[in-house]
């Protein structure tokens, strides 16, 4: 049998040398055994390398493209060269069809020929690509052939950037599509001239759109640092919320100072301080953290205070429960629902790993603090650990604070801290049990 398959490859083979032409092969991609004849034409050495690039070129015209790559990727790189050469002139004359389907499927063709190129002949093909490539872009077309818009570009790289930036800048192309493409393949100077282009397409006095807002957060540099930051503080206040959002997008370090401004501001809008904490929050930093605790030592908002709890946390992880615990003021009212509701859970999501700072918060000397961590250690880390953040172990420092006679203001008349660590202790206890 496996002589029988040797003779019939060879015999298709031998077929192929001998009977493969032009006009043959585009009468074979009508026929029943057509298409095998023109595989057997591709793969044998003995037909002239352009016959073999027409045999190519017909395998994409019926639909059998990954057929190409297949039998293209077992021959020699020498012999596949010769070839190639040829089926590039194919494919970019293809590429000049009127018919869209044929566009694509010859741009797919040349891409997949690309990666055999040498490095000159590569700079033509990316050439070609990033013109055709371009057209669907404009008319928002990001996908539709067996190579995406965005495959195509990642592998040409930076030089896509300039095409990008171009359409960035064009009213009529859709920007949010596009500033994906140019994060990915566009270098920092790259980046700030497509922000600076997207900028250049807002009209004064129109709403822009919130894409638009996101897509400059995402391109970032410093044209558009510059201009979020001056709406941010100026703008209307749609804008500013706007520009705040967008600077969540990426990390603008130099607008960390203009963000703690305004998260402190008791006379800033209200839904702008709740944007600000996320832009400090993406920034981050010993600084980031330090504007924080200054909030929570000061504003007079319980809500205020309990966000930059959240934030500080969000920034320092567990290193921060600490600090931040002890940053309310001793003399500030309590509800327990809001320390469990707000404090404990900020702490909680952390999960485990900030089982270490929970326990140093026992030994505080903010009783808020010590009350805050005998809570925590009953919480519940996850649904899925489902059991508790403290354990057996944690149950014997509780009991250290047994006798904790300190009371939180606003807390339940007499609800102790000793008498939540003696409740919450045998809690633990009995756990492990």
């Amino acid at each position: 049998m496996r002589s029988l398959a040797l003779v019939v490859v060879l015999g298709l083979a031998a077929a192929a040398c001998e009977n493969a032409t032009s006009d043959r092969i585009q009468t074979w991609k009508g026929t029943e055994k057509g298409p095998e004849k023109i595989e057997a034409a591709l793969r044998s050495a003995n037909v002239p390398a352009s016959l073999r690039a027409e045999a190519a070129a017909a395998l994409v015209d019926i639909g059998r493209p990954e057929k190409v790559d297949e039998i293209m990727d077992g021959i020699p790189a020498g012999e596949r060269w010769e070839i190639l050469k040829t089926l590039m002139e194919l494919y970019i004359k293809g590429m000049s069809s009127p018919q869209l389907p044929k566009v694509r499927d010859a741009r797919d063709g040349l891409f997949s020929m690309r990666a055999y190129a040498p490095p000159e002949e590569q700079k033509r093909i990316d050439g070609v690509l990033l013109a055709s490539i371009e057209k669907d872009l404009v008319d928002g077309r990001f996908s539709g052939g067996r190579h995406s818009a965005d495959k195509m570009l990642s592998a040409i790289g930076t030089p896509s950037g300039p095409m990008l930036v171009r359409l960035l800048g064009n009213p009529k192309a859709p920007y949010r599509g596009l500033a994906e493409l140019l994060v990915k393949v566009g270098d920092g100077a790259m980046r700030d001239k497509g922000g600076t282009a997207l900028i250049g397409r807002m009209t004064p006095g129109k709403v822009v759109p919130n894409d638009m807002w996101l897509s400059l957060g995402m391109l970032g540099g410093p044209a558009v640092t510059a201009f979020l930051s001056d709406r941010m503080q100026k703008g209307a206040p749609e804008d500013s919320i706007a520009a705040a959002k967008a600077l969540q997008q990426s990390r603008f370090p130099t607008v960390l100072p203009i963000a703690l401004k305004i998260a402190a501001d008791p006379k800033a809008n209200k839904e702008l301080r709740g944007e600000a904490f996320g832009v400090i929050e993406k920034i981050g930093g010993h600084e980031a953290q330090t504007g924080l605790l200054r909030i929570i030592a000061e504003d007079k908002n319980d809500i205020v205070r309990y966000r930059a709890h959240e934030a500080a946390l969000e920034v320092g992880k567990a290193d921060a429960i600490v600090p931040a615990l002890e940053a309310f003021p001793a003399k500030l009212s309590f509800k327990r629902e809001d320390v469990v509701d707000f404090l404990v859970k900020d702490i909680s999501k952390l999960g485990l790993k900030a089982k270490a700072q929970v326990v140093a918060a026992l030994a505080s000397p903010s009783p808020l603090a010590r009350m805050s961590a005998v809570l925590a250690l009953e919480a519940p880390v996850s649904a899925a650990q489902n059991g508790h953040m403290g354990g057996t172990d944690e149950a014997a420092a509780l009991l250290k604070l047994a006798q904790d006679k300190a009371t939180i203001k606003g807390f339940p008349v007499g609800m102790t801290v000793g008498a939540e660590a003696r409740r919450v202790a045998a809690l633990l206890g009995n756990k492990g049990k």
